[in-house]
């Protein structure tokens, strides 16, 4: 893993500002650094994989490597209240935002999809709670690679299931690394 890659993110985290964070990932991106294929596993067949590149010793971020074969996306999630900066480092993502709208009294939630956007190699995206809540998959042929800096360990998160009547339902589900 390089030093640089590292360093440039810590100081954009200490700068406090998810932008200026995007900004210095897609400069790394620009340059190179996250192109390194040590960065990334072999795709899995059963799900997107996932390699923790870096763990902030002050718990201030995390740096995640994914790799997605063809066809691999992830279910409605969240990303449990955690801001989140990724970038397609190769493929091509589709991501479709979620605006959570209403609760039941059984915790189910009522969602509208807002936005639907495809992602190449090179294009950066933010999330912030609440505004968090979205799909992400490789709609190409070939594995895609993308790079992701959340604001913490993300060892759980919430699934959303889509129930015959509208709502979905909330799983919360345990998140872990494949190498």
């Amino acid at each position: 893993m390089s030093v640089a890659l590292v360093e440039s993110i810590q100081r954009a985290v200490k700068d406090d500002r998810v932008t200026s964070l995007a900004s210095a990932v897609a400069r790394l991106h620009e340059c190179g650094t996250l192109e390194d294929p040590d960065l990334y596993l072999t795709p899995c067949p059963e799900h997107y994989a996932r390699r923790l590149i870096w763990s902030d010793p002050g718990n201030r971020f995390v740096l995640v490597a994914m790799t997605w074969a063809p066809g691999q996306t992830t279910p409605l999630h969240d990303h449990d209240g955690l801001w989140g900066v990724e970038i397609v480092v190769a493929g091509t993502m589709q991501e479709t935002a979620y605006r959570l709208v209403d609760r039941d009294p059984e915790g189910r939630c009522c969602f509208i999809r807002e936005q639907v956007r495809m992602a190449t190699k090179g294009t950066a995206g933010v999330l912030c709670p609440p505004h968090d809540y979205h799909t992400f998959g490789n709609v190409g042929s070939e594995p895609a690679h993308t790079v992701h800096v959340y604001g913490g360990a993300m060892a759980r998160c919430n699934v959303y299931r889509p129930e015959a009547d509208g709502w979905w339902r909330p799983e919360s589900v345990q998140l872990s690394y494949d190498a």
